[in-house]
């Protein structure tokens, strides 16, 4: 009989240590779009070459988004319940149509609507709330919010030797691409800006003029892949541009990993992130594992929080083309200890507060040291001018009296 008992023990110690999935955030890039803008010699930009305007969401965009959804509604089945539930999921999105308009393909893919969802027999699909923010104010998910720091360390990184080296090496590739393009190709995201429209255009199957077909992709591809790393390209540039969101993703995971899901408040168990491709490789990047490339529509970084017998751990997917492969943070490999993940990601997190303290925090910029050097260089003329008149009336008044040897010139 003791046997029994101890085995059962034993079978239910087992089970109740088998890991429970705790919390899933996604961040994933829209899908195919049109260019956002034809460059000014380009064969394809009358707009009726397009199905939709510039840089907006195609049809074939939709159905890549509508999949993702089928795609998580697959994996996470019994994680996430078939109802939806504004206790289960929070969506936001960066304020961009293809971005918002992705998001709601890939809700529409993750909750078709079941039992009382339905609303209309004749069209299953149920709206879900998405949140966002104007891009010029989002420094969670858009990273467009101004920061004066992050831009002049961007400047300083450019001047450095190796990125002065790629500029000499490639001057003859940008000088070719101006003259025929129309633009002024001279920067790293310049030139992805082109390669992306002939990557566009030959996705569509539209031929290249033949001065394209020259330098696209072989001789092009990798400067575009090395333009996605540079504004997360130190710790520095990374926590300016990464930080506040690591900082949400944190305190995210804390709260749920010490919440029950029975608690009348708690933290939705997924987040739902709509972006661009920047967005995905300066996530990846600022954890070092970006490996340098384009991410592709629909690219998406899964972020998963797991709890085993008292135990927290993180583990972290890209999703580049078919299934979602494991990534190691820092070299912190497969089931990272949230308090290690924390402490790995420590030097690049930082509170909005911070950041824009951070952000505001360099004494001048270009504009001010311009102030600060004309300021100076009249205060400097001044004083001259001031000496010049005092010596000549000190020289003056010497002609109608002899001066005293400790007699000062006043």
């Amino acid at each position: 009989m003791n046997f029994w008992l101890l085995l059962l023990i034993s079978v239910f110690a087992v089970c109740s240590s088998e890991p429970a999935l705790k919390a899933v955030v996604v961040v994933f890039r829209h899908g195919d779009r049109t260019p956002v803008r034809p460059y000014p010699t380009d064969p394809y930009k009358n707009r009726s070459y397009w199905p939709e305007d510039w840089g907006m969401l195609t049809n074939t965009g939709k159905r890549q988004h509508y999949e993702l959804g089928q795609y998580f509604r697959q994996r996470y089945a019994d994680f996430l319940p078939e109802e939806y539930s504004e206790r289960d999921i929070f969506v936001r999105s960066t304020d961009v149509d293809r971005t918002l308009m992705s998001a709601e393909a890939d809700l529409a893919g993750l909750y078709p609507p079941i039992k009382t969802d339905i609303w209309d027999n004749n069209l299953l699909w149920q709206p879900i709330p998405i949140h966002t923010t104007p891009e010029n104010m989002d420094a969670v998910l858009a990273e467009k919010k101004p920061c004066k720091k992050h831009g002049y360390l961007l400047k300083q990184l450019l001047k450095n030797d190796y990125f002065r080296n790629i500029s000499h090496t490639y001057h003859d590739l940008y000088a070719y691409l101006t003259r025929n393009s129309g633009d002024t190709i001279s920067d790293l995201t310049h030139l992805e800006y082109l390669y992306n429209t002939f990557y566009i255009e030959t996705l569509y199957n539209y031929t290249l003029p033949e001065w394209a077909q020259k330098v696209y992709p072989t001789k092009m591809k990798y400067l575009a892949s090395l333009s996605f790393a540079i504004n997360t390209y130190t710790s520095d540039l990374a926590r300016l541009k990464t930080g506040p969101f690591f900082n949400e993703l944190i305190n995210y995971f804390k709260n749920r990993s010490a919440t029950e899901d029975n608690a009348i408040y708690y933290a939705p168990k997924f987040l739902m992130f709509s972006s661009h491709d920047t967005i995905v490789a300066n996530l990846l990047n600022s954890m070092g594992a970006f490996e340098y490339h384009n991410p592709p529509y629909t690219a998406t970084v899964l972020f998963e929080l797991y709890k085993s017998s008292g135990r927290s751990y993180v583990k972290v997917f890209y999703k580049n083309t078919t299934d979602a492969r494991l990534v190691s943070v820092h070299n912190c490999e497969s089931e990272c200890d949230l308090e290690k993940f924390i402490e790995i990601l420590k030097p690049i997190t930082l509170t909005l507060e911070e950041w824009e303290s951070e952000c505001n925090s360099l004494l001048f910029d270009t504009w001010h040291l311009y102030l600060l050097l004309i300021s100076l260089l009249f205060f400097v003329s001044s004083c001259g001018f001031y000496i010049f008149v005092l010596v000549r009336n000190c020289k003056s008044e010497n002609n109608m009296y002899t001066q005293l040897p400790d007699e000062e010139c006043a």
